[in-house]
């Protein structure tokens, strides 16, 4: 059974190579407006070589993303040995001795299904924001070989706004010394703060800062990388300082998670699925070949 199990990982695993293959080769418009984002962002021009390897490990990240759902319910502790790497996790553990509950604010690298799901199986409690309505498998079968978000730990928005039962729900978790996945760097959001990245000005959305705020929790940089078949979760030190700044503080946060953002996003382009959407990265630059003509709105 275990060695069953195994070769399951193995077949899965070998999935999201053969997807990102035929993408790049079948998908041209969308490969087109992966590499016209990257080369608006970055400065350098790659050559031909790394813009393909970019381009397909972000076909592989998103094959990933669809057999993620069949690997999260086989995650074991020998799973995590072998297949996961923590770095920072002293950040984490701080901040709840401390008693206060955390918000780990993401971006959108590597496979992030995997990463919080893992720190659910070390014993972390974790709730996940995500955007949308709840999503249910279509048959106990299916419910008992694929992983569902569920409602007992996924806070489900489907507004650009938090709506006050959901608000309600957040500060509730926080304050109970509960642990907070966000992503900020969704394009969702009413208050945004103009933020430098890569030279230029950014509305990045305050999100759920004011809550973090108004529970006291730490808010701790928090990155999913996936490489040659594993892992690598890390933690950066708490960017909230304990709240002393107040309200005035808002703006530092983002920007200091941005400046996470960023140098990951430097160092790990081929990561960073949030160049296919739906975040402000992918949102701020429209191709000259999608539908929305606008750039750099």
């Amino acid at each position: 059974m275990y060695k069953m199990k195994w070769l399951f990982f193995k077949l899965l695993f070998l999935y999201p190579g053969v997807y990102a293959f035929f993408c790049y080769y079948r998908k041209k418009e969308r490969r087109k407006e992966i590499e016209e984002k990257f080369d608006f962002f970055f400065k350098e021009k790659w050559n031909a070589k790394k813009r393909r390897t970019v381009v397909l490990n972000i076909f592989q990240l998103r094959g990933l993303r669809k057999v993620a759902y069949y690997l999260i319910p086989l995650m074991d502790a020998q799973f995590i040995k072998k297949f996961v790497k923590i770095e920072g996790l002293h950040y984490l553990d701080r901040a709840l001795k401390e008693g206060r509950g955390i918000v780990l604010m993401t971006g959108h690298f590597g496979n992030p299904q995997l990463g919080y799901n893992a720190l659910r199986m070390l014993g972390y409690d974790l709730t996940l924001i995500k955007g949308g309505a709840p999503r249910s498998a279509r048959n106990s079968r299916r419910k008992k070989f694929r992983y569902v978000d569920a409602i007992e730990n996924t806070i489900f928005i489907s507004a650009s706004s938090l709506p006050e039962n959901y608000k309600g729900r957040i500060l509730e978790t926080l304050r109970s010394g509960k642990i907070i996945h966000y992503y900020g760097d969704t394009k969702e959001g009413r208050k945004k703060e103009k933020i430098s990245f890569l030279g230029r000005e950014i509305g990045f959305s305050t999100g759920v800062i004011p809550l973090a705020h108004q529970a006291k929790a730490a808010i701790i940089p928090f990155i999913h990388l996936y490489q040659k078949g594993k892992m690598t979760l890390i933690f950066k030190e708490p960017i909230d300082s304990h709240w002393k700044e107040g309200k005035r503080g808002y703006k530092r946060i983002v920007e200091e998670f941005v400046k996470v953002l960023e140098s990951y996003f430097l160092a790990y382009p081929e990561e960073y699925m949030g160049i296919y959407g739906p975040t402000v990265l992918g949102y701020f630059y429209r191709p000259s070949n999608s539908m929305y003509p606008d750039r750099g709105q």
